[in-house]
């Protein structure tokens, strides 16, 4: 059966997260829904993994499978008339057939807003820190989180993945005008990684907690060091790569 492949971008603001759940409004659904009355039949969507309740998207991917030849620009037309206007599918492509938007994904890549002003435009999609910030200390941050470790102390401490151990390839900062973004790319994540290490990075830039106990944090792991969360509403799915598709 042919197999698709779609992109996704949303607002995750009314939204619990990606992956479908009992008595909660999520993305998914709201597009397995519309692909559903679209092509009318039962559509079964994967996604390349969750995120969590507020959190955006603009490359979310996922696929499914549907037993005819598909016009992508007709169907991307419909779906524009059938979606609510927080989610967006801007890209649908047949792929091989054993292709999986999960268990082909080689990494993600996130980022997380920082406004240093108010900003009616980005406040949905950001976090607004009005504080003094010592950048220098937060981007010494950025770079110790690069390599291979165990994040067990930028992660619930209820979470149930037994394996907290990551490739971070890119963890760096950018900064134009009042915008403050953290990039990430990481062969996988673990629950909340990236926002408690943005919360806890923010901390040692308002020097509340010290680069070394950070430090710490990344060389002498543990889940009841439990580092700070920022707001979900800051983060965003840039992009997954994928070395096939």
């Amino acid at each position: 059966m042919p197999r698709y492949k779609i992109s996704i971008e949303f607002d995750g603001t009314r939204y619990s997260g990606w992956q479908k759940q009992p008595n909660s409004n999520t993305v998914e659904e709201e597009i397995e829904s519309a692909l559903s009355r679209i092509l009318t039949q039962p559509i079964d969507v994967i996604g390349q993994g969750r995120t969590d309740s507020g959190v955006h998207a603009e490359g979310q991917v996922a696929h499914f499978d549907y037993p005819d030849e598909l016009d992508a620009d007709s169907v991307l037309y419909a779906l524009l008339g059938v979606l609510p206007h927080d989610i967006a599918v801007w890209d649908l492509q047949q792929v091989s057939d054993d292709f999986h938007a999960r268990f082909d994904a080689a990494t993600r890549c996130y980022r997380y807003q920082i406004i240093r002003r108010p900003s009616p435009l980005l406040r949905s999609v950001s976090e607004m820190v009005l504080d003094e910030l010592d950048l220098d200390a937060m981007r010494h941050c950025a770079q110790k989180v690069k390599g291979i470790h165990n994040f067990d102390s930028f992660t619930k401490p209820d979470n149930e993945n037994p394996d907290s151990v990551c490739e971070v390839m890119l963890s760096s900062y950018t900064e134009e005008d009042y915008l403050l973004s953290y990039h990430i790319e990481a062969n996988r994540f673990v629950r909340h990684m990236v926002r408690r290490l943005v919360g806890t990075m923010v901390e040692v830039g308002k020097g509340k907690r010290s680069v070394k106990e950070f430090d710490g944090m990344i060389d002498k792991p543990s889940k009841q060091k439990n580092g700070h969360g920022a707001a979900a509403q800051g983060l965003i799915l840039e992009k997954v790569k994928y070395e096939k598709s």
